[in-house]
This record gives structure tokens, C-alpha cells and sequence, in this order.
């Protein structure tokens, strides 16, 4: 077609780089396929400048990316992006090791085990800090809020997603609803938390996203609609300008219950596709502060 002739040439130069790397290279050690091919998709991926938003992903971090969403992983349990030139922490995990160890939403990483991540593809960032649960791992972290640099070792673990909580405020009848992460079936867990509050005659919610960095959308938009009965989500707009409705989806539990929202910086994504669209609908007080800024709707795009 016109598009692959007109793409021939940079391919071309595609492979005259990989020839002269496997020609002249002196540590043949160090240069394997793999490595090269992944480098160079991850290349093509940066080069775009879409920062914190289009990643190359490597097997590994697919396989933890699936993890998450299931509710199940191990690591040092923190949602990172690429955001200012450096990979930060969006937000640590309930009970992980990011969040007993201090770290918090806008940390940078700037050493792992004492290697400089400056620079780096977040893929490979991504994969140093991956390893099996009862391992340990060497962070540098930078903190913006204090300007200091200093290290931290964790130990990494398995780490299972509790992502709805709730309890009463004591001495009243408002309920602290907990939401932290949206893996697979969290709505259907939200949308019995809402229904056993209720019978129990709670009658107001403070809905809590604070370092909540998001998951799938499909569960956005069904928690959205626990607290909606008409109106969007959210609007989407692809690559060709056409912009889709996403309703709010009937069956609702909680339409009518007084509510407000917290946020901070590390509530990201998909979070902030139901803060705002709560907020759009003047449904409900957004309280906290900036949230992370994502902006995009992530499909994943298998190789």
C-alpha cells in the first residue's frame, strides 16, 4: 500500500542500525534480540512525547499490569507514571510496602538498587523494581514537597487488593466509604457496600479516592452509575476526532444519598473519571486537591 512504501525507507534504516550494532558491537554478550527489539519498540513509543500516557510494555509488566486488575500482585505495591521527564509514584497501595515505608503521590525515582533511572524507558524502570515477593529493592526517592533525596529498602510482597472498605463515623450516621483501586469487580463489591450502609440506616457518605490510581474504565463507569440516573460519564474522543457518549448505566443504589468526595494528588485515571463526572453532575463536593492530571483513557494494544 501507499502507507507501508511510504514507511519502506525507515524501515530500511531500521535495519542498517541493526546491522551495524550486530557487525561492530564488541560485547556480543550484551547484545541479544530481545533486548534490541524491545528497545527499539520503546524507542518508537517515547518518540511520540505522549509522557505518562502511550508505554511500551514489556511481557513482564503486561503480566503485572493483569495482575492488578485482578486484585493480586507482588511488588512494592505503588501505581508509577512518566510525568516531568521522571518516573513518580502516582500513588502507593493500601497496605503495601510503598505506603508503610512513607512514600507518597509525586516521589520521584531516581536510583533502583543504586543504578541512575534517568533517562530510562519507565518499561525498564518498571522492571528493576518488580521481583518476588520476600526480595528487597533500594529506592532513591526525590521528594519534591521538601526537595530531599534519600534511599529506602523495601521489601517486596504479595499484595491482595481490598479496593472497598466502609465504616460509620462514630456518633453518627455518615459512613467513610473506602474505594482503592478499580480491578475487575470492584463495582459489584461498591454496589454492596452502598446496599448493606443503607439498610443499616446510614444516610451520607464521604467517598474516599485518595491514592486511588485508577484501573479499568468499564468499572468507572459502573460505579459512576451507582450514584447517577442520567446524564454521561464522560466523553471519549479517538484518534479521528469522533467523540462517543459514555451514559450512565441504570441500576444505580445510591443516587439520592448526600455525598462528598475525597481526592488528592495520587487519585488518577479512572478516579478522576468519576470525581469528575460526580462533580459535572453537581452531584457531589469534590474535597482535597489536585488530583494527578491523567487525562486519557489507556487500550492496550497486544503485540
Amino acid at each position: 500500500t501507499g502507507t507501508t512504501a511510504g514507511l519502506g525507507p525507515d524501515f530500511l534504516l531500521i535495519t542498517e542500525a541493526w546491522n551495524k550494532i550486530e557487525q561492530n558491537y564488541v560485547d556480543t554478550a550484551a547484545e541479544q534480540t530481545k533486548p534490541l527489539t524491545y528497545g527499539a519498540i520503546s524507542g518508537m513509543v517515547s518518540a511520540l512525547g505522549d509522557t505518562g500516557h502511550s508505554t511500551f510494555l514489556s511481557p513482564e509488566m503486561v503480566k503485572a499490569e493483569q495482575n492488578y486488575t485482578q486484585g493480586q500482585f507482588e511488588g512494592i505495591g505503588a501505581q508509577v507514571e512518566s510525568k516531568d521527564g521522571h518516573v513518580v509514584i502516582v500513588a502507593p497501595f493500601d497496605n503495601s510496602p510503598a505506603q508503610r515505608a512513607g512514600l507518597h503521590a509525586g516521589d520521584a525515582i531516581l536510583k533502583v538498587d543504586g543504578k541512575d533511572m534517568t533517562g530510562l524507558p519507565i518499561d525498564q524502570v518498571i522492571s528493576k523494581i518488580l521481583g518476588p515477593a520476600g526480595t528487597t529493592v533500594t529506592l532513591t526517592i526525590f521528594d519534591p514537597s521538601t526537595a530531599k533525596t534519600f534511599d529506602v529498602t523495601l521489601t517486596r510482597a504479595r499484595i491482595t487488593m481490598n479496593n472497598v472498605t466502609w465504616q460509620k463515623l462514630p456518633g453518627t450516621w455518615v459512613a467513610h466509604l473506602r474505594l482503592a483501586g478499580f480491578s475487575q469487580g470492584v463495582s459489584r463489591d461498591l454496589k454492596q457496600a452502598l446496599t448493606d450502609m443503607q439498610q443499616q440506616g446510614v444516610t451520607g457518605v464521604i467517598f474516599d479516592l485518595r491514592n486511588n490510581p485508577g484501573g479499568l474504565l468499564n468499572e468507572a463507569v459502573n460505579i459512576t452509575s451507582q450514584f447517577l440516573s442520567t446524564g454521561d460519564v464522560l466523553l471519549e474522543q479517538n484518534a479521528q476526532g469522533r467523540i462517543t457518549h459514555v451514559a450512565v448505566r441504570s441500576g444505580g443504589v445510591a443516587t439520592k444519598l448526600p455525598m462528598v468526595v475525597l481526592v488528592n494528588n495520587g487519585s488518577a485515571s479512572a478516579s478522576e473519571i468519576v470525581a469528575g463526572a460526580l462533580q459535572d453532575a453537581q452531584r457531589a463536593t469534590l474535597v482535597g486537591e489536585t488530583t494527578f492530571g491523567t487525562g486519557t483513557v489507556l487500550h492496550q494494544f497486544p503485540l
